[in-house]
Formats: structure tokens, C-alpha cells, sequence
């Protein structure tokens, strides 16, 4: 079969989730004799338009370089269908034909993908990683923070865009009160209209361009509930989970003949406000407050919000058993997790089903975790982790401080952690649902 992958990024270059579950799907494909090609957007804001493309472990990846000015009537609608990427999509398809395009998440390819394959007369499977075919924002965060429920309006989220403007973002942000006030007397944001019909345009390109797949898959079965809650047909979404390609497994310890050491509870991935690892800071602050003996491993890019990381960094100069370990490499962190005792995974948005989660059920390493969207689909409390209430610090230290006084809860929770699929099963499964829709075609 020859197919073709559609992604806002490719490793090595980019190496979050979406690219990385992009980049087990072609190594299975390869490896299984397929013939296959990649799409990939590699910079979003380089002036000068091109595609570049290199065969890279046997098989091509076409790399686009562009930039969506801020400037001009087209920008917003540009941000998710812009027609220079279909026409250099449709230059790599105007070659040998493709069977399938497969499509990973979304955000930024747009519809151009799906109405250039249909073009094409290909079929087309979308991979949905977050919520970029409603949201705008891509993960129903509010600018202040805040999460969105989903989009009930046109004027909903036409006020959330406007809010990432700073004339009305530090407003929402500081003065909730006078910037509702000032919203409730513009007459269901009249003076908006147009950035209210453009919102419109995009529900309605984006809403139209899903429903043409000819396959949505879906980590999690609450993203899928997600998108039916707010009118998507999801007739032709699959739950197909996430596997892992990972290294032979260390036998975890036994806890109950260990010899005693401090509790080390890990954290591993992006350190931004969204993922609320300030939470996990004050909590674990509070309880070495109290006299706790415990540790706090923290991984993570410092660059991604500066200001963020260094406030918290500055607020635990003073806390030795903190300690921040900066950026890591993909091979590293079964390593990284293997020196945890739990891994705390805290976030504020409405994750679908994180591969870090995955990741440390792998090596049989518990999590605490928000009681929010894919996290608590995944972690089970009190059988496979614990989860706390969502932006609760107090909540957080309370689950914590559980683990720090029953010496058996660890143990227990390691014999709930489910087990985790390999890459090789879930891409049989993708695989699979590929032949069937060629057939049919």
C-alpha cells in the first residue's frame, strides 16, 4: 500500500505527541514493506515559502517552510485553510498515486488536506490528538486560563480570540467583573460582528471537512464524546489507543523489601501554565513545609514560557529536594521514569490520552493525575493512581501526603497499572482499518 502522512511536524525536528504517534505509524509501514511518504509542516513562520524534500530512512518527507502574516483580512482564515499548503500538497500527490492519506491531528493542515486527497480521489483517516476542528485555541484553554467546556457559540469564541489580544486579555485576566460587564453591553458582540462571522467560517469549514473523513481515530473515548457533545457526526470515529515502542523492561523493585529512602515523585514534559506543574510545586513545597521526607524530579524545556519556569524556579531556591533537570532526549526518559517512585501528571486542560501516562504504566509506575478528560480515563483512582480535583493544590497535597503515610498504597497501585499496548498492535489496528477503506473505495 502506498500511503501518505500528513502532520504539523516531524521528528527529529519536532517530537511531541502527534509527531511521535506520526512517526510510529510510518516505521511500521516501512518496516512492513509499505511505501510511504510524509507531509510536514517544518516552520510556521519562515517568509520565504517553500517544500523541502529528503529521503530519510528510506522513505520522503516533504518539509513546508512558511509564514502567515499577521496583516490582511486573511489571516484568521488562513490559520486553519490555507491554499498554498494544498497547492504543495497537491504537487507531492500529482506524482505516483497515493492509496490513503492519513492525517495526524490537524492543527494548521486544516481542510486542505481532506479536499485535496477527495481531489485526488484518495481516502482519508484523521488521527484527532486535541481539539483543533473546534477550537481555535486547540486545547479549550481560555486566554485567562480558564477551561472552556466546548464552543456553544460563534460569539463564545469570538470573545476567547478577542481575550489574546492584551487591550482585552490583562482585563480578563485581573478585572473578570468590568470585562464581562463590558462584553454584556455590546449587544452579543455587535461591534464584532465580523470577527463573529469569520469564527462562523471556520466552525463551518473545519465541521465539514471532519465529517468528509473517511475514518477519525481517537485515543481516548472522551475526545470522541467531546466531539459529539457539540454536533460532529461521529458515525466514523474509532477508539484506537496509543502504543509504545520501548526498550526491554527493568523489574521494578520490590517496595516492600527496598531500603527506605525518600518518596520521589517525578515529573517529565512541558513546563507551561497549561500543564500546571505549579500545582505540583506548592503541594510538594507544603509537605516538606511539614516534614516529609521526599523529592521532586522535575524535566522539561525551559525556554517554552520563560517567565513561567523562572518564577517557579525562584520560588524554590530555598528547597534542595527540588530539583529541576531541564531539558531531556525521547531515549531518555524510560530512564527518567524508572527513578520515580510516581509520576505526577497535573494538568488544566482537557488531555486526550497522554503518552506519558502510557509511558510509566509501561515501566509500572503509578500516577496522580487531574480528574479531567483523558487523564482520568486512563488512571484509575485508587486502583492504577490517584487523581485530584482540578487546579486544587490542597487536593493534590492531600493525595500526595497519602503516599508519604500508607507504606502499602504504592505497592497496591502498582498491581492495578493496566497493560499498555505495543506500537506493532496499534498500528495493526490502524492498518487494518486502512484496508478496509481502500476496498471500499
Amino acid at each position: 500500500m502506498r500511503v501518505l502522512i500528513a502532520v504539523h511536524g516531524y521528528p527529529p525536528t519536532h517530537i511531541a505527541g502527534a509527531e511521535r504517534a506520526a512517526e510510529r505509524i510510518v516505521n511500521w509501514l516501512v518496516a512492513h514493506n509499505h511505501d510511504v511518504e510524509v507531509f510536514a509542516i517544518e516552520k510556521a513562520n519562515d517568509p520565504n515559502f517553500r517544500v523541502e524534500t529528503t529521503t530519510e530512512n528510506g522513505y520522503k518527507i516533504h518539509r513546508v517552510y512558511y509564514r502567515i502574516t499577521k496583516e490582511g483580512k486573511k489571516h484568521f482564515e488562513n490559520s486553519y485553510d490555507y491554499p498554498p499548503l494544498g497547492d504543495a500538497l497537491r504537487q507531492v500527490m500529482a506524482g505516483q498515486p497515493f492509496d490513503l492519506v492519513h492525517m495526524i491531528s490537524g492543527y494548521l493542515l486544516g481542510g486542505q488536506v481532506i479536499h485535496i486527497a477527495h481531489k485526488f480521489g484518495v481516502p482519508v483517516v484523521i488521527t484527532l490528538t486535541e481539539f483543533w476542528f473546534m477550537c481555535a485555541r486547540l486545547n479549550l484553554l481560555q486566554p485567562n486560563g480558564e477551561l472552556c467546556v466546548g464552543p456553544e457559540s460563534d460569539a463564545k469564541c469570538t470573545r476567547c480570540l478577542m481575550e489574546e489580544q492584551r487591550r482585552y486579555r490583562l482585563p480578563a485576566r485581573y478585572a473578570p467583573g468590568l470585562i464581562n460587564a463590558f462584553w454584556s453591553t455590546i449587544d452579543g458582540l455587535s461591534m464584532l460582528q465580523h470577527q463573529t462571522n469569520d469564527v462562523a467560517q471556520r466552525r463551518i469549514t473545519l465541521s465539514e471537512a471532519l465529517n468528509q473523513a473517511d475514518l477519525v481515530i481517537s485515543p481516548s473515548q472522551f475526545l470522541i464524546s467531546k466531539y459529539a457533545e457539540f454536533g460532529f457526526n461521529t458515525s466514523r470515529f474509532a477508539h484506537i489507543r496509543h502504543g509504545l515502542v520501548r526498550p526491554q523492561p527493568k523489574p521494578k523493585p520490590n517496595l516492600e523489601e527496598e531500603p527506605a529512602h525518600p518518596l520521589v515523585i517525578g515529573y517529565a514534559g512541558q513546563l507551561q501554565p497549561h500543564k500546571g506543574i505549579d500545582l505540583v510545586v506548592s503541594a510538594v513545597k507544603q509537605l516538606i513545609d511539614t516534614g516529609y521526607d521526599l523529592k521532586f524530579e522535575i524535566w522539561g524545556p525551559e525556554n517554552q514560557a520563560p517567565q513561567y519556569t523562572a518564577e517557579l524556579k525562584k520560588s524554590t531556591v530555598s528547597y534542595p529536594q527540588i530539583r529541576w533537570n531541564g531539558r531531556y532526549a525521547g531515549s531518555q526518559v524510560w530512564d527518567i521514569l524508572n527513578s520515580f517512585d510516581v509520576l505526577v501528571v497535573p494538568s488544566r486542560w482537557y488531555e486526550n490520552s497522554p503518552t506519558v501516562i502510557l509511558e510509566a504504566f509501561s515501566v509500572g509506575l503509578p500516577v496522580v493525575t487531574t480528574n479531567l478528560g483523558g487523564m482520568a480515563e486512563l488512571v484509575k483512582h485508587e486502583k492504577s493512581g490517584l487523581v485530584f480535583e482540578l487546579n486544587n493544590v490542597d487536593d493534590l497535597r492531600r493525595q500526595l501526603e497519602r503516599l508519604l503515610t500508607d507504606p502499602e498504597l504504592l505497592a497496591r497501585l502498582q498491581t492495578g497499572i493496566p497493560r499498555i499496548s505495543t506500537a506493532d498492535e496499534e498500528v495493526e489496528q490502524i492498518f487494518s482499518q486502512y484496508e478496509m477503506i481502500v476496498q471500499r473505495k
